[in-house]
């Protein structure tokens, strides 16, 4: 009888194991910092239902990357929503929403 009760705890071990590395891996980002920031040109919008709204941008190709940024920046693109803007970004992250990247300077283009 101990023999059986050892088997199955090393059973639920391994389960655990498992569920703990694939919850892991799922419940991951994947995050590029850069040293000299990238440059990307688009639309601004926002995207999202209140409460939850994010700004973001949509390039040429229709992707649309989530924007962060510091309150300044965040004001100045909410006030140009619909505007093209060229956005130097100085960090990626891919996640469960899909594509942010961290805006550290913008200028306006004419639309």
């Amino acid at each position: 009888m101990a023999r059986d009760e050892f088997s199955t705890n090393r059973i639920r071990v391994k389960v655990l194991l498992l569920l703990g590395i694939v919850l892991s891996i799922g419940c991951s980002s994947s995050k590029t910092v850069f040293d000299v920031p990238q440059e990307l040109t688009g639309e601004i919008m926002v995207v999202g239902n209140e409460p939850f709204t994010r700004l973001a941008v949509r390039v040429e190709g229709g992707e649309i990357y989530l924007i962060k940024s510091d309150d300044e920046i965040r004001q100045s693109l909410l006030s140009h929503q619909g505007k093209i803007a060229e956005l130097f970004y100085d960090e990626i992250q891919k996640n469960n929403s899909g594509r942010e990247i961290k805006v550290v300077k913008l200028n306006y283009l004419s639309k």
